[in-house]
C-alpha cells in the first residue's frame, strides 16, 4: 500500500467518525433551537407591541419635527435679521474702533504730557540758597573796563576780592594775618626776610600759585609804580614755596610794606615782561634814572595795552560780570579758604556819588558802605533802616587843598599860602562837609590828631605856628608882602588878580561841600574862586599833569596800610599828593635843626629802626610840613562804616576789634578777612 493510499483511508475514517458526532450534536441543537424559536415568537409579539408604540411615537416625532422645522425657519429668518444687525453693529464698531484708535493715540500723547507735568510737579529737593553780600564801589565803565591791574584806573572795587597780599597787616594791634604767605623769618639782623608761601593755592584760571608769581608781580610793580625798589636789593626764589627778600635796611616798616603788597601779576600771564621790568629796576637802583625812564615808557605802553577783559587773581571771589551799574563776583571754589566762605556772591553797586550811596543805604540795598555823610542824613539812614550800625575808626588820612608849585604859579609864595590858612575857618569846613571827622586845626603838621600825642611832644607843639581862623591876620600878611586889595579883590604885587578854580572830585560829596565852603570863605576874603567838579575818570589824571594850573582838593597825609607817619609824609613828598602839588621836596628848608630836605628825611624815616630816632625824624618832617605848607589840611577823616546786621549777613565784630583798623585805604580787605575766616556769614 502506497503512502497516499494510507492517507486517504485515514481521512475517510475520520469523516465517518465526525459525521456520527455531528448527527448527535445536530439533534441536540435542534431541541435547543425549538426552545429558542418559541422564545422568539413570544419576543416578536412583544416587538409588535413595541413597534406599535414606536409608530405612535414616530407620529408624535413627526409632529414635533414639523414644529421644529417651523421653529428653525423662524430662527433662520431671525438669524438673517440678526446677521444684518450684527453687520451694522460691526460697521459701527469698526468706526468706533477707529475712533478709539485715534483717541488712544491722543491719550498716549496726553499721557506723556501728563507724565512730564507729573514729573515737574513732583516735590524736588530744595536747592541751596544763594547767599549774597552787597556793597558799593567804582570802576571804569564798559567798554573801557579792561581787567588789567596795571592799566588805567585798574580793576576797580573788585581789587581786594580778586587779589591777595602775602599778609594783611592790622595797624590796631601790629599783627600780620597770613594770606598767600603762611610764615616769615627775619635773618641777618632783619636785612633778609624769608617768606614761606601757602601750598594748594590757585589762580582763578586754575594754574597753581608759586614763588615765581610773587617775583614777577612785585618786579613789575617796582618798575612801573616805583614800589619798594629802593628798599629791596633783590628777590630770590630758591623753590616754588619760598621767597627771599634782601633789604637795604632792617626796617620794620619795610617788612610791613613788602608783606602787605597785593600779588597782582601771574607769571604765566605777565611773565613775558619780567626781563624788561627787572632791567628797569636795576637801572633805577644804579641811579640811571634817564635811561630807566626811556625804557619804562616802552614797558608801560606794552603792559597797559594788554586787556584781558576780567582780572585773574588768587582771591576768594572771581569777577564774572561788569556792567555800567554793578559788578558781580562769585565764590572761587578752589580758594584755599573756600570751606570757610559761606557767602556765594558779592554784588557791588556803582558808587557814582555819596548821594547815590545814601539812597542805597536808605533803600536797604547795601550790607555795608562808607560814604561821608552829614549828621542829618546819618540819622535818617539809621531811622529808616534800624538794623544799620555805624562804626567810626580813623581813616588814617587827612583831607586837604593841594597848592600848586608848578613854574609860574603864585602859590610858590609862602605868604600867599599862609594867608589862605588864616583866611579859612577849617573847623567850620569840617562841620559843613564831614560832621563826624576830627579837627586838625590849629596845626598843619601832617600827624593825624588821633596819634598826635604818640609822636609830638607838647613842648614841640608849643613852638609851631598855629593857624587859628583870623582873616585880619591873613590880610596883614598879604599887605606886608606887597599884595593889594582893589575893589574888594586881592591882587599880586605885580597887579594880577588872584583868581583860580578849585577842582574837586564830583563823586565825593564831602569834598564838594568842603570845596564850596572854602571857596565861599575865600571869595568873602577877597579872592576870586570858582569850584569845578570833575568826574573821577578825568579828575585824578587831570590834577597830575605837568600843565595843571589850578588848585585842587586832595588827600593830605595818609597812613593807609601801615598806621605810621612815614606813609603820610611819603605821599606829601614822594607819592601821589606830591605829583599833584609838585612841592619842591628835594630842596633844603630852614629848620631849628638846620637846612633839611623833606624827601631825604622821608627816606631816612622808612629805614630807621630806633623808635627815638624815628620820633626825631617825624618832628623834623612835621615842622617843615607845618611851616612851609605843601597843602592845607582841614580835617582828619573818620571812616563812617555803615553796616547792616541781620538782613543778608551777620557776625560783624565789636567796634573795639582791631580788625576795623585795616579798613582805611582798602576797606574791601576788611570784608575779605571777615568772610574768609567765617566771621561774616549769611543770616540763616
Amino acid at each position: 500500500m502506497t503512502k497516499i493510499e494510507a492517507i486517504l483511508i485515514a481521512l475517510l475514517l475520520v469523516a465517518i467518525v465526525l459525521n456520527g458526532c455531528t448527527i448527535a450534536y445536530v439533534g441536540s441543537i435542534a431541541g435547543q433551537l425549538s426552545d429558542k424559536m418559541a422564545a422568539i415568537s413570544s419576543g416578536v409579539g412583544d416587538l409588535k407591541d413595541t413597534t406599535g408604540k414606536l409608530s405612535a411615537a414616530t407620529g408624535d416625532l413627526r409632529d414635533t419635527t414639523a414644529d421644529l422645522a417651523k421653529t428653525m425657519k423662524d430662527m433662520a429668518e431671525a438669524t438673517k435679521d440678526l446677521a444684518g444687525a450684527v453687520g451694522a453693529f460691526e460697521a459701527r464698531f469698526k468706526t468706533i474702533e477707529e475712533r478709539l484708535g485715534g483717541l488712544e493715540d491722543r491719550l498716549g500723547g496726553l499721557e506723556e504730557r501728563l507724565g512730564a507735568v507729573e514729573e515737574r510737579l513732583k516735590p524736588k529737593p530744595t536747592p541751596a540758597k544763594v547767599t549774597e553780600f552787597h556793597i558799593a564801589g567804582g570802576w571804569p565803565l564798559p567798554p573801557a573796563y579792561h581787567g588789567n591791574p596795571f592799566g588805567p584806573r585798574g580793576v576797580g572795587a573788585a581789587y581786594w576780592f580778586v587779589y591777595e597780599p602775602l599778609f594783611y597787616y592790622l595797624p590796631g594791634n601790629n599783627t600780620f594775618i597770613p594770606r598767600l604767605g603762611v610764615s616769615y623769618e627775619e635773618k641777618e639782623g632783619g636785612k633778609v626776610l624769608v617768606v614761606h608761601l601757602r601750598r594748594g593755592v590757585y589762580w582763578h584760571d586754575g594754574k597753581p600759585f608759586t614763588s615765581k608769581d610773587v617775583k614777577t608781580s612785585l618786579t613789575l610793580a617796582y618798575a612801573i609804580w616805583g614800589w619798594d625798589y629802593k628798599y629791596v636789593e633783590k628777590i630770590e626764589t630758591p623753590d616754588d614755596y619760598t621767597v627771599v627778600f634782601h633789604l637795604t635796611s632792617p626796617s620794620p616798616l619795610y617788612k610791613v610794606l613788602i608783606l602787605g603788597r597785593p600779588i597782582l601779576a601771574a607769571d604765566h600771564i605777565f611773565g613775558k615782561w619780567y626781563d624788561k621790568a627787572s632791567e628797569i629796576v636795576e637801572l633805577k637802583r644804579a641811579g640811571k634814572t634817564d635811561e630807566a625812564k626811556e625804557k619804562l615808557k616802552d614797558l608801560t605802553k606794552e603792559v597797559t595795552a594788554f586787556k584781558p577783559g576780567l582780572p585773574t587773581g588768587t582771591g576768594p571771589y572771581v569777577l564774572k560780570k561788569v556792567t555800567s551799574s554793578e559788578m558781580y563776583l562769585e565764590k572761587f571754589d578752589k580758594h584755599w579758604a573756600a570751606d570757610k566762605v559761606r557767602i556765594d556772591v558779592v554784588r557791588i553797586y556803582r558808587w557814582t556819588s555819596n548821594e547815590v550811596v545814601w539812597a542805597y543805604l536808605m533803600a536797604g540795598k547795601l550790607d555795608a558802605s562808607h560814604p561821608a555823610t552829614p549828621k542829618d542824613v546819618t540819622e535818617e539812614i539809621m531811622k529808616v533802616q534800624p538794623k544799620t550800625r555805624l562804626v567810626l575808626p580813623s581813616d588814617l588820612g587827612t583831607f586837604a587843598v593841594a597848592f600848586n608849585f608848578r613854574e609860574g604859579q603864585p602859590w610858590r609864595d609862602l605868604n600867599l599860602r599862609k594867608a589862605v590858612l588864616y583866611a579859612v575857618d577849617r573847623r567850620k569846613v569840617r562841620e559843613v562837609c564831614y560832621y563826624y571827622a576830627k579837627d586838625v586845626a590849629p596845626y598843619n603838621h601832617g600827624i593825624l590828631p588821633s596819634f598826635e600825642k604818640q609822636w609830638l611832644p607838647e613842648d614841640f607843639l608849643a613852638n609851631l605856628t598855629k593857624y587859628e581862623y583870623d582873616p585880619e591876620k591873613a590880610a596883614k600878611i598879604l599887605t606886608d608882602a606887597g599884595y593889594k586889595k582893589i575893589n574888594g579883590k586881592w591882587h599880586t604885587p605885580e597887579g594880577k588878580l588872584i583868581e583860580f578854580e578849585l577842582w574837586v572830585h564830583s563823586g565825593y560829596s564831602d569834598w564838594v561841600l568842603a570845596a564850596q565852603e572854602i571857596a565861599r570863605q575865600l571869595n568873602d576874603f577877597g579872592f576870586s574862586v570858582k569850584v569845578r567838579p570833575v568826574p573821577g575818570e578825568t579828575f585824578w589824571p587831570g590834577i597830575r599833569t605837568d600843565d595843571f594850573n589850578q588848585l585842587t582838593m586832595e588827600w593830605g597825609a595818609v597812613w593807609w596800610g601801615t598806621g605810621h607817619p612815614y606813609t603820610g609824609y611819603y605821599r606829601l613828598y614822594l607819592g601821589d599828593t606830591y605829583k599833584t602839588s609838585r612841592f619842591p621836596a628835594d630842596k633844603a628848608y630852614d629848620t631849628p635843626w638846620g637846612p633839611l630836605v623833606p624827601s631825604k628825611l622821608t627816606e631816612q624815616l622808612a629805614a630807621e629802626t630806633d623808635p627815638e630816632k624815628q620820633k626825631d625824624l617825624v618832628m623834623k618832617l612835621a615842622y617843615i610840613t607845618n611851616e612851609y605848607l605843601p597843602v592845607m589840611m582841614y580835617l582828619e577823616k573818620r571812616i563812617m562804616i555803615f553796616h547792616v546786621d541781620g538782613v543778608r549777613v551777620t557776625g560783624w565784630p565789636l567796634s573795639t576789634d582791631p580788625v576795623w583798623t585795616i579798613a582805611p585805604g582798602g576797606i574791601e580787605r576788611f570784608y575779605v578777612i571777615l568772610i574768609t575766616k567765617g566771621i561774616l556769614k549769611p543770616v540763616e
